[in-house]
């Protein structure tokens, strides 16, 4: 049977893809940590819509896990013809001052279990020539954030693979996509993510999202002001003026 895989589904981003799959009708592969909330989602979801829906409480932080994951589905005859990678923490403070537990996490969830699970199940979508993967990226990907700093280097690589990838793929029906949202209503935001000006709804985010894959960009930044402060600022400043910039903002925001 075909699913749509979705990770961070509990919450935020990666909840409003559940729902907007769900409303199309996608049998789900939920991931998160909390298995109170997923299987909440398993229920409602199941009983509004005619779908398929199964949750899995794994912290993808841990080594191997998307290997884990993509044997378990195989067995169970299971094939994601959409891939969501929307997991993703952060961690806020000096690299000197914050634990090196909490930044290798950062690391293993950000990049490497977004890399292993895009490339576990990206062979098997290029053999059937059919898929997509959607991997949530952020305007922090396109400069250096002080006290964010493994962050937006993280975000860096989501959004340097994906379109990488997008271009390895061509002449084939498997669509790589980077979204990159700015500041948005999420417990990103509410623990702690620094702010600027109003919130994007997680609904809105997915919205741009599938106008952006129906236009088959490969990527592509949510909100004009984030456009500007992504694309247009670090081109016309000096990178060392940029991130000085950027480190005056956090500081204050603090």
């Amino acid at each position: 049977m075909k699913y749509t895989l979705i990770t961070g589904a509990s919450s935020g981003i990666g909840k409003a893809f559940a729902q907007h799959y769900a409303q199309k009708d996608h049998n789900l592969v939920l991931i998160a940590r909390s298995e109170d909330k997923l299987q909440l989602m398993k229920q409602e979801l199941e009983s509004k819509f005619r779908i398929n829906v199964l949750p899995l409480a794994y912290d993808l932080s841990i080594p191997d896990i998307a290997q884990k994951i993509y044997t378990k589905l195989s067995d169970q005859n299971i094939e994601v013809e959409t891939l969501v990678n929307s997991a993703g923490i952060a961690t806020n403070g000096l690299v000197s001052d914050t634990s090196y537990e909490s930044q290798h996490n950062q690391i293993m969830l950000n990049i490497v279990a977004l890399f292993d699970l895009t490339k576990l199940f990206l062979n098997s979508m290029i053999a059937n020539n059919t898929g997509t993967v959607i991997n949530v990226a952020s305007t922090s990907a396109y400069h250096p954030i002080p006290t964010m700093a493994v962050y937006a280097a993280s975000k860096a690589f989501v959004l340097s693979f994906s379109e990488a990838l997008s271009t390895e793929t061509e002449g084939t029906n498997v669509q790589i996509f980077a979204i990159s949202p700015g500041a948005t209503d999420t417990n990103f935001f509410s623990n702690g993510g620094v702010s600027y000006g109003n919130l994007r709804t997680p609904e809105h985010v997915v919205d741009v999202t599938m106008s952006a894959l129906n236009k088959k960009k490969i990527s592509k930044i949510d909100g004009l002001n984030n456009y500007f402060t992504s694309m247009i600022l670090p081109r016309i400043l000096t990178r060392n003026r940029m991130v000085k910039i950027v480190y005056n903002i956090m500081m204050k925001q603090k």
